[in-house]
This record gives structure tokens, sequence and C-alpha cells, in this order.
């Protein structure tokens, strides 16, 4: 019987015009590299889901997951490129999904590998009311996968608790490591060949009400 709802927050709750991908995408272009958008995203995820606290992506090994030279000035490109800086806007279910998740009575907690402008947007986009803690990563130093951010959740939210999110790398296999249940939000179809995943949050509702 859940507790809580974990929740991330980019790509899940919020997404960004452009995304990091696309940027990203984009100055691999300009240094001669094609790259689909699919393998750009895998590419820099699995990158970030070598960390274990809150420090920048290694490039180098972004670039060793497309077999890209890892070139000084690319990689120069890319450091200085802020490539989270697109526009932010709420995906169209996320409301209803948490004034849903709200009148359950199911605690709600955030849970994401954070920057200082995270809170920012919570609280310019109405989303900041619907939760009952925030876990930053920017402010403890530590980040997903890592089981010790999900056990600041658990301590917040309570357990058993089901965590969502878009990352398979960082979120899925964190959460279940951490012994949670979890859910891939595969709103782009990154994940080809994962099967049980949805692409709306108003999918995992009926779990959600099956396990009150």
């Amino acid at each position: 019987m859940y507790r809580a709802i974990f929740l991330d927050f980019g790509n899940t709750l919020v997404g960004f015009k452009p995304a990091f991908y696309e940027k990203l995408q984009i100055i691999l272009k300009e240094h001669g590299y094609d790259v689909e958008i699919r393998k750009v995203f895998r590419a820099y995820v699995k990158a970030m889901a070598i960390n274990n606290y809150a420090q920048p992506t290694d490039i180098k090994e972004f670039l060793y997951n497309l077999s890209i030279p890892p070139d000084e000035k690319l990689i120069n490109s890319i450091m200085s490129s802020d490539i989270r800086d697109g526009e932010a806007f709420v995906y169209d279910e996320v409301i209803e999904f948490l004034e849903t998740i709200r009148s359950a009575n199911l605690k709600l907690i955030l849970v994401s590998n954070s920057s200082p402008r995270t809170k920012k947007l919570l609280e310019e986009l109405g989303l900041v009311k619907y939760f009952d803690n925030l876990v930053l990563s920017h402010e403890i130093g530590i980040v997903k996968p890592n089981p010790k951010i999900f056990a600041i959740a658990i301590s917040k939210g309570g357990y058993p608790a089901l965590h969502i999110g878009d990352i398979y790398e960082i979120d899925y296999i964190g959460a279940r490591r951490s012994y949670l249940d979890a859910v891939l939000l595969d709103r782009y179809d990154f994940y080809p060949e994962i099967k049980e995943k949805v692409r709306d949050l108003r999918e995992i509702i009926p779990t959600i009400m099956k396990n009150l």
C-alpha cells in the first residue's frame, strides 16, 4: 500500500524548449557529427548515471558513448554552452495527475538531480504547492541513482512508495535498487526496447489507485 509517490522533474513534470539533448545534437553537428536525437540522449544520460554525487557530467564519457573522439574544441564547445537554459513548460497532464494524487491522500515528494534553477521553476510554474517535500541534489550533494537520495525521500515520504521518472539508468534502476516500485515515463520513445513503460502520467493512475 503506497504511502508516497516520488517524482522526477525534467521530462517528467516539466519539459524544455530546446531540450538539453537537442542543444547537444546541434553542437555535435557543428563539429561534423550527425547523430540522431535518441542516441544523443541515451549517450548523455548513460554518462550522467556514473555519478553518485553532485558533479558535472563527464563530457569525454558522453563522447565515448557515441564513439566520437574527445576533441578538445568539441569538449570546450559543450562545456561553454548552457545546454539546460531552455524555456520551461509544464506537460499537459501534469496538473491533473498531481491533483489526483493529492486527493488520494498520498504524499508527493520531488526527487530531482537538480540545479538552483529547479526550485525557482517549481514556484514560477505553480507546481511547488503540490509537494510535501523536495529532495534536490544540488542542496544535498547526492544524485540519482545513488540509493542515499532515495533513502532521504523515503524518510520524508514514507514506504512503500513508487518513483516515476524519465531516465531508465537513473530513475528506474536507481529506484529499484532502493527497493522502490518504479515506472519509466518515456514521453519521446527514447527506450524502444523497453516494453514496460508509459508515455503519459495519467497511464499510471490506475496502478497507483490499486495500491492505496
